[in-house]
Protein backbone atom coordinates (compact mmCIF):
# COMPACT_ATOMS: atom_id res chain seq x y z
CA UNK A 1 0.00 0.00 0.00
CA UNK A 2 3.10 2.10 1.13
CA UNK A 3 4.90 1.63 -2.41
CA UNK A 4 1.10 2.53 -4.25
CA UNK A 5 0.32 5.97 -2.09
CA UNK A 6 4.20 6.93 -3.17
CA UNK A 7 3.94 5.95 -6.95
CA UNK A 8 0.52 7.94 -6.71
CA UNK A 9 2.44 11.01 -5.44
CA UNK A 10 5.03 10.66 -7.62
CA UNK A 11 2.85 9.97 -10.81
CA UNK A 12 0.50 13.18 -10.73
CA UNK A 13 2.95 15.47 -11.10
CA UNK A 14 4.68 13.75 -14.19
CA UNK A 15 1.20 13.26 -15.86
CA UNK A 16 0.39 17.25 -15.53
CA UNK A 17 3.87 18.22 -16.39
CA UNK A 18 3.09 16.01 -19.91
CA UNK A 19 0.02 17.83 -20.81
CA UNK A 20 1.89 21.38 -20.01
CA UNK A 21 2.05 22.45 -23.54
CA UNK A 22 -1.45 21.14 -24.55
CA UNK A 23 -4.59 23.38 -24.21
CA UNK A 24 -7.62 22.04 -22.34
CA UNK A 25 -9.70 23.53 -24.43
CA UNK A 26 -11.11 22.04 -27.23
CA UNK A 27 -10.98 24.72 -31.03
CA UNK A 28 -9.06 27.36 -28.73
CA UNK A 29 -8.78 28.91 -32.18
CA UNK A 30 -12.41 28.21 -33.60
CA UNK A 31 -10.73 26.27 -36.75
CA UNK A 32 -13.55 23.73 -37.12
CA UNK A 33 -15.55 25.42 -38.80
CA UNK A 34 -14.18 25.66 -42.59
CA UNK A 35 -15.23 28.78 -43.62
CA UNK A 36 -13.36 29.82 -47.03
CA UNK A 37 -11.17 32.85 -47.16
CA UNK A 38 -13.55 36.44 -47.40
CA UNK A 39 -16.30 34.85 -46.01
CA UNK A 40 -18.56 34.64 -42.39
CA UNK A 41 -21.55 33.59 -41.02
CA UNK A 42 -23.69 32.76 -37.91
CA UNK A 43 -23.86 29.72 -36.04
CA UNK A 44 -25.57 28.63 -33.18
CA UNK A 45 -23.02 26.00 -32.02
CA UNK A 46 -19.66 24.96 -32.57
CA UNK A 47 -17.22 22.27 -31.66
CA UNK A 48 -16.07 22.66 -27.85
CA UNK A 49 -18.24 25.82 -26.92
CA UNK A 50 -21.17 26.44 -25.74
CA UNK A 51 -23.11 29.71 -27.52
CA UNK A 52 -25.38 31.90 -26.57
CA UNK A 53 -28.71 32.84 -27.48
CA UNK A 54 -27.84 34.45 -30.66
CA UNK A 55 -25.00 32.35 -31.22
CA UNK A 56 -21.55 33.28 -32.76
CA UNK A 57 -20.01 34.60 -35.72
CA UNK A 58 -17.20 33.09 -37.50
CA UNK A 59 -14.95 35.40 -39.87
CA UNK A 60 -12.11 34.43 -42.30
CA UNK A 61 -10.18 37.24 -43.43
CA UNK A 62 -13.30 39.16 -42.97
CA UNK A 63 -13.25 42.60 -40.93
CA UNK A 64 -9.41 41.50 -39.95
CA UNK A 65 -7.75 38.87 -39.86
CA UNK A 66 -7.01 35.87 -37.57
CA UNK A 67 -3.82 35.74 -34.81
CA UNK A 68 -3.81 32.11 -35.18
CA UNK A 69 -4.93 29.85 -37.93
CA UNK A 70 -7.53 30.93 -40.80
CA UNK A 71 -10.83 31.83 -38.16
CA UNK A 72 -11.56 34.12 -35.41
CA UNK A 73 -15.43 35.05 -33.65
CA UNK A 74 -16.88 37.56 -32.50
CA UNK A 75 -19.80 37.83 -30.09
CA UNK A 76 -21.71 40.73 -31.50
CA UNK A 77 -23.43 38.77 -34.10
CA UNK A 78 -27.37 39.87 -34.78
CA UNK A 79 -26.66 41.46 -30.79
CA UNK A 80 -24.47 40.69 -27.58
CA UNK A 81 -24.35 36.85 -27.19
CA UNK A 82 -21.41 34.82 -25.82
CA UNK A 83 -19.79 31.83 -25.43
CA UNK A 84 -18.66 29.40 -22.74
CA UNK A 85 -16.48 26.01 -22.32
CA UNK A 86 -15.77 24.07 -18.97
CA UNK A 87 -12.57 21.79 -18.53
CA UNK A 88 -11.24 19.68 -15.70
CA UNK A 89 -9.03 20.81 -13.26
CA UNK A 90 -6.26 19.22 -10.39
CA UNK A 91 -6.52 20.86 -7.34
CA UNK A 92 -3.35 23.17 -6.28
CA UNK A 93 -2.20 22.66 -9.93
CA UNK A 94 -1.28 26.44 -11.52
CA UNK A 95 -2.72 26.98 -14.61
CA UNK A 96 -2.42 29.78 -17.54
CA UNK A 97 -5.70 31.36 -19.47
CA UNK A 98 -4.62 33.27 -23.01
CA UNK A 99 -6.43 35.01 -25.24
CA UNK A 100 -6.24 37.37 -27.63
CA UNK A 101 -8.82 40.30 -28.86
CA UNK A 102 -9.12 43.37 -31.62
CA UNK A 103 -11.93 45.84 -32.27
CA UNK A 104 -13.09 45.67 -36.00
CA UNK A 105 -11.58 48.72 -38.44
CA UNK A 106 -15.45 49.68 -38.88
CA UNK A 107 -14.90 52.91 -36.90
CA UNK A 108 -18.12 52.28 -34.62
CA UNK A 109 -16.15 53.73 -31.47
CA UNK A 110 -14.93 52.74 -27.94
CA UNK A 111 -19.11 52.23 -26.96
CA UNK A 112 -19.36 49.50 -29.57
CA UNK A 113 -16.60 47.35 -28.35
CA UNK A 114 -15.77 45.30 -25.44
CA UNK A 115 -15.57 41.68 -24.04
CA UNK A 116 -16.33 40.63 -20.78
CA UNK A 117 -14.57 36.99 -19.44
CA UNK A 118 -15.04 35.24 -16.64
CA UNK A 119 -13.46 31.58 -14.95
CA UNK A 120 -14.43 30.57 -11.52
CA UNK A 121 -13.96 33.69 -9.17
CA UNK A 122 -11.65 35.42 -11.42
CA UNK A 123 -13.50 37.86 -13.76
CA UNK A 124 -12.23 40.87 -16.23
CA UNK A 125 -13.02 43.53 -19.30
CA UNK A 126 -11.15 43.78 -22.41
CA UNK A 127 -10.97 45.53 -25.69
CA UNK A 128 -13.05 48.87 -24.59
CA UNK A 129 -11.19 50.91 -27.20
CA UNK A 130 -10.81 51.22 -31.17
CA UNK A 131 -7.60 49.50 -31.09
CA UNK A 132 -7.93 46.70 -33.72
CA UNK A 133 -4.57 44.90 -33.32
CA UNK A 134 -4.50 42.22 -31.64
CA UNK A 135 -3.60 42.37 -28.00
CA UNK A 136 -3.28 39.24 -25.63
CA UNK A 137 -4.48 38.98 -22.36
CA UNK A 138 -2.88 36.26 -19.87
CA UNK A 139 -3.47 35.89 -16.30
CA UNK A 140 -2.84 32.10 -13.95
CA UNK A 141 -4.83 30.52 -11.77
CA UNK A 142 -5.06 27.94 -9.16
CA UNK A 143 -7.28 24.61 -10.25
CA UNK A 144 -9.65 24.33 -7.80
CA UNK A 145 -9.83 20.07 -8.28
CA UNK A 146 -13.51 20.70 -10.12
CA UNK A 147 -14.33 21.15 -13.21
CA UNK A 148 -14.17 24.96 -14.24
CA UNK A 149 -16.15 27.25 -16.40
CA UNK A 150 -14.72 29.95 -18.63
CA UNK A 151 -17.33 32.30 -20.24
CA UNK A 152 -16.50 35.20 -22.90
CA UNK A 153 -19.52 37.88 -23.59
CA UNK A 154 -19.98 40.74 -25.74
CA UNK A 155 -20.64 44.06 -23.58
CA UNK A 156 -20.24 46.87 -26.24
CA UNK A 157 -23.52 48.51 -27.96
CA UNK A 158 -25.69 45.51 -29.09
CA UNK A 159 -25.30 46.18 -32.90
CA UNK A 160 -23.70 43.71 -34.88
CA UNK A 161 -20.57 45.59 -34.48
CA UNK A 162 -18.04 43.82 -31.76
CA UNK A 163 -14.65 42.99 -30.69
CA UNK A 164 -12.60 40.17 -32.05
CA UNK A 165 -11.87 37.08 -30.36
CA UNK A 166 -8.77 34.18 -31.10
CA UNK A 167 -6.56 31.91 -29.66
CA UNK A 168 -7.98 31.19 -26.47
CA UNK A 169 -5.89 28.94 -24.24
CA UNK A 170 -5.77 27.27 -20.31
CA UNK A 171 -2.38 26.03 -20.03
CA UNK A 172 -0.37 23.79 -17.18
CA UNK A 173 1.90 25.85 -15.84
CA UNK A 174 2.80 24.61 -12.98
CA UNK A 175 2.18 21.05 -11.71
CA UNK A 176 3.82 21.80 -7.84
CA UNK A 177 0.72 21.95 -5.59
CA UNK A 178 0.40 25.20 -3.81
CA UNK A 179 -0.17 24.59 -0.17
CA UNK A 180 -3.73 24.46 -0.32
CA UNK A 181 -3.50 21.66 -2.57
CA UNK A 182 -1.18 19.88 -0.80
CA UNK A 183 -3.44 20.04 2.11
CA UNK A 184 -5.95 18.35 -0.17
CA UNK A 185 -3.66 15.40 -1.07
CA UNK A 186 -2.19 14.71 2.38
CA UNK A 187 -6.12 14.56 3.66
CA UNK A 188 -6.77 12.33 0.58
CA UNK A 189 -3.54 9.92 1.26
CA UNK A 190 -4.27 9.99 5.52
CA UNK A 191 -7.84 8.43 4.75
CA UNK A 192 -6.37 5.73 2.19
CA UNK A 193 -3.90 4.89 5.14
CA UNK A 194 -6.50 4.69 7.93
CA UNK A 195 -9.06 2.72 5.33
CA UNK A 196 -6.15 0.24 4.84
CA UNK A 197 -5.15 -0.30 8.48
CA UNK A 198 -9.14 -1.14 8.90
CA UNK A 199 -9.40 -3.41 6.57
CA UNK A 200 -6.15 -5.23 7.87
CA UNK A 201 -7.65 -5.07 11.25
CA UNK A 202 -10.79 -6.59 9.96
CA UNK A 203 -9.36 -9.27 8.02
Amino acid sequence: MKRLIAATVFALPLAAMAASDDNLLTNGSFEANVLASGSWANFGSIEGWTTGHKGVEVRNNVAGSALDGHNFVELDTTGNSQISQSFATVAGYTYELSFSYASRPDSQGTNSNGISWSLGTLSGNVGRNTNTSWATYSTSFVGTGDVMTLTFAAMGKSDSFGTSLDNVSVTVLSSVPEPQGYALMIAGLGTIGLLSRRRRRNA
